[in-house]
């Protein structure tokens, strides 16, 4: 009788360990994961409003979620399919044993992570473009002349760099932010609460709102000729987003949630069966024993790529470096090979070099020999730099997202972001030609 008077006591400070080990593996974890910027510290500072308990509101919704995640994670050995593994087994298991939370709290999380930034940095580039020659052809149809070449545009004699930050999609995390902190304090005003696809429409609505905000930011500076690092230059940006993207998303959010939430049910009284269900320690001790295989395999080093290490480059010494990428040198040229799996961010150098202090002013799409490539300029200072890059199986040859990581999705061979670097046009418009038809001896 006495041991089964401890069983009750121990089941019901299984979820509390559990969450403690969570809580422990989550910190170090995120220390390693998340990118401290103001996004992330904005997105810190709402949490504790956005995010809404039911108590007692029992519920199963995150076991598909966590389910699929976990799965992701043993065959996909990324940071970013752990993160969501993580985030799901913990809502999992806190709405199993305290009540539901709120939607917008997960969507914040979502917001945090790197994942979401590699989108974002990824659709930067063809948006760049996109807003670059849009904003030429708007002028253009005023009657002022001016035109686009690449992400340049030229009017009146000035040239206007539409870099990342000038397009605003660094700003986009923070416009999403604010969207789900304004939606957070209409649904708290009318107790109520969205739906995940009603959620999603509003969030792809502020999408597009950003979109609008930076093609008018564009617009003022070209036309007024304001110069980058500037005050004016700052507050056009700042003016932009308030009016283009904050002010619509307060007056439309109200009336949204009004139209599209549901009124909060009070708390759901839960048949035993279905508390038996829910609290089912078995099914949390199942997923917490395999989020923790999971983090101990994280932070075991990727074995060595024998491809990799079978490359080489005839006149160019060669120098196998971390995470497999292997760098061929000489004094005309700088070339970097680095394994990329269809699931994974693509270190392009838009990427890598504006990491190491480097400002791209000149990004294009060019053909050279019949395939379209990457071409772009970097400055440092004094220093300049010319590079091209695309995506290379040996077969296949192409800068299309889709394409590429379709194709090595299906178990084609492995493709490689190929990025050559030189200090003078003539040489990398000649050694990118002489590298597209693959002359790597070895397989690629």
């Amino acid at each position: 009788m006495e041991i089964a008077g401890l069983k009750k006591p121990l089941i019901s400070l299984l979820p509390l360990m559990m969450f403690l080990c969570y809580t422990i593996m989550s910190l170090k974890f995120l220390s390693e994961y998340l990118v401290p910027d103001i996004g992330l510290y904005i997105g810190i500072a709402i949490i504790p409003y956005v995010c809404r308990i039911e108590a007692g509101n029992l519920s199963l919704r995150f076991l598909l979620p966590a389910l699929l995640f976990t799965l992701l994670a043993f065959f996909i050995p990324a940071k970013s399919t752990l993160f969501f593994t993580l985030v799901f087994t913990i809502l999992l298991l806190f709405e199993s044993f305290l009540g539901k939370v709120s939607l917008n709290f997960f969507f914040v999380l979502a917001l945090l992570s790197p994942l979401f930034k590699f989108f974002s940095d990824t659709l930067s580039f063809p948006l760049r473009i996109w807003l670059s020659n849009t904003v030429a052809e708007t002028i253009t149809m005023a009657g002022i002349a001016a035109r686009s070449a690449g992400n340049i545009i030229t009017i009146e004699g000035y040239d206007f760099y539409i870099d990342q930050a000038c397009a605003g999609l660094n700003m986009l995390n923070i416009s999403l932010l604010i969207s789900l902190f304004i939606l957070s304090y209409h649904q708290k005003k009318n107790s109520s609460t969205l739906s995940f696809f009603s959620l999603l429409t509003l969030l792809t609505v502020t999408f597009l709102f950003n979109i609008i905000s930076n093609f008018f930011r564009i617009m003022m500076i070209v036309i007024f000729k304001i110069m980058p690092e500037t005050i004016v230059h700052d507050l056009v940006g700042i003016c932009s987003l308030i009016i283009y993207v904050i002010l619509p998303l307060i007056m439309l959010s109200g009336s949204f949630v009004q139209r599209f939430g549901k009124i909060q049910q009070k708390e759901k009284r839960h048949s035993q069966k279905t508390k038996y269900c829910l609290k089912q320690p078995a099914l949390h001790v199942l997923f917490f024993g395999m989020v923790i295989f999971l983090f101990i395999n994280s932070g075991k080093k990727n074995q060595s790529n024998q491809a990799s290490n079978n490359l080489s480059l005839k006149g160019y010494q060669k120098t196998n470096l971390e995470n497999n990428v292997v760098k061929f040198e000489n004094k005309k040229a700088l070339i970097y090979l680095k394994p990329t799996p269809f699931y994974a961010p693509e270190h392009n150098p838009m990427i890598c070099w504006t990491g190491s202090g480097y400002e791209f002013q000149l990004i294009k799409k060019e053909i050279i020999n019949g395939t379209e490539i990457y071409t772009g300029t970097l400055v440092k200072g004094k220093d300049k730099i010319y590079a091209s890059w695309w995506f290379d199986n040996g077969k296949m040859k192409t800068i299309n997202q889709f394409r590429w990581r379709w194709s090595a999705a299906k178990g084609s061979q492995i493709f490689y972001l190929v990025n050559v670097n030189t200090s003078k046009i003539e040489d990398l418009k000649r050694i990118t030609a002489t590298l597209l038809p693959s002359p790597f001896a070895g397989n690629l």
